[in-house]
């Protein structure tokens, strides 16, 4: 064979098996490595959103604690101005019987001074100038009775007198306690607003990592939007007027779709709508609108109505969490429910997937 002609062969293959890739087997290790990291990755987004949601839990808690010191509050203001009109009126008691008290003297003094210019020292004397027996027997009747009238209104308006001053003393200390117990609330609510504003921070920054691993992982809850939207093909069925209360479809269909409604307003201490809601302001709102006057408070509508389990869950029925209940929703369906769930959210729908649930009221 011709040296040349071999050569160049020999190059050709060379040149072929320099420019052709290597296409190696991947390795396990890193395959294995790659499993490992989405792993880690889907622990602590699991890890992440537990955390979340046990603040969340805590933040509900506190809410409803702060509604309650707001209430007490208010309710202090109440009886604080009542109090003090008590006590106004009391004052002005007082004045009129001193009055009363005054008139009396004056009557008094003006018979002293008649005796005198008739030359009378005294009732005695009165007495002594009886013309005949039938005379003196007059004007001893006539002293008695005048005695005796002075004395008993004289008793009797020095009683009225004291007892309001023992009143407007009572009421006195009773505004002082009233007034002592407002600054303590006052004290205890803004205590509650540093801890509350510390975890919405944690919150903020759970956020923040939780964002960060689902724009790897994909997290989706697919008991919501069902929710949603049955809950849109409930209010396109259900009618416009109020049905009658009962245990009917149409009147619990009815509730859901009223409530929804509501979906985006925000929460807010004591808010009874329809601007914003706290979460039992929200189920009182709705249910008011169908004729119902339940409680106000979470704990108060748990004692309303008939106990219903989790499995015979039906829409409409209230869904309580917390023994005593810290938090109240009404159940739409599909293991899901529309609630005002905490500061800084809004009305919307969850799935009921929560560990502190306690229990379930059908309200008829």
């Amino acid at each position: 064979m011709n040296t040349k002609f071999v050569s160049i062969i020999m190059a050709i293959g060379l040149s072929l098996n320099i420019a052709t890739p290597v296409l190696a087997k991947p390795s396990s290790k890193n395959t294995q490595s790659n499993i490992q990291n989405i792993e880690e990755d889907k622990r602590s987004l699991k890890e992440i959103k537990r955390k979340k949601e046990s603040l969340e839990l805590n933040i509900e808690k506190m809410d409803n604690h702060i509604e309650k010191i707001l209430k007490n509050i208010d309710d202090n203001n109440k009886r604080i101005c009542q109090t003090k009109n008590d006590i106004k009126i009391s004052e002005e008691n007082i004045k009129k019987i001193e009055k009363d008290i005054e008139k009396d003297h004056e009557l008094f003094n003006k018979r002293i001074r008649a005796m005198y210019v008739h030359g009378f020292e005294s009732y005695f004397d009165i007495i002594l100038e009886s013309h005949s027996i039938g005379d003196l027997i007059s004007r001893v009747q006539t002293i008695k009775k005048i005695i005796e009238t002075d004395k008993k209104n004289t008793s009797y308006l020095n009683t009225q007198k004291q007892n309001i001053k023992n009143k407007k003393e009572l009421f006195s200390k009773d505004q002082n306690k009233l007034l002592t117990l407002k600054s303590h609330n006052e004290k205890k609510l803004s205590d509650l607003n540093a801890k509350k504003q510390l975890q919405e921070d944690l919150i903020k920054e759970l956020n923040t990592h939780q964002c960060t691993y689902a724009s790897e992982i994909s997290v989706s809850n697919p008991y919501t939007e069902i929710a949603i939207s049955e809950i849109q093909n409930i209010k396109n069925t259900v009618p416009q007027s109020v049905p009658s209360r009962g245990a009917s479809n149409i009147y619990s269909n009815s509730i859901v779709a009223y409530a929804s409604n509501y979906i985006g307003t925000p929460y807010k201490w004591g808010g009874n709508g329809p601007n914003n809601f706290d979460c039992s302001g929200f189920v009182k709102y709705v249910y008011n609108h169908f004729g119902v006057n339940l409680p106000r408070t979470s704990s108060q509508q748990q004692c309303v109505g008939s106990a219903v389990s989790k499995e015979n869950l039906k829409a409409g029925d209230l869904v309580f969490f917390g023994s005593p209940a810290y938090h109240v929703g009404i159940y739409v369906g599909n293991n899901c429910y529309i609630h005002a769930p905490r500061t800084g959210d809004f009305v919307k729908v969850s799935p009921l997937t929560r560990s502190d649930f306690s229990g379930g009221r059908s309200i008829k």
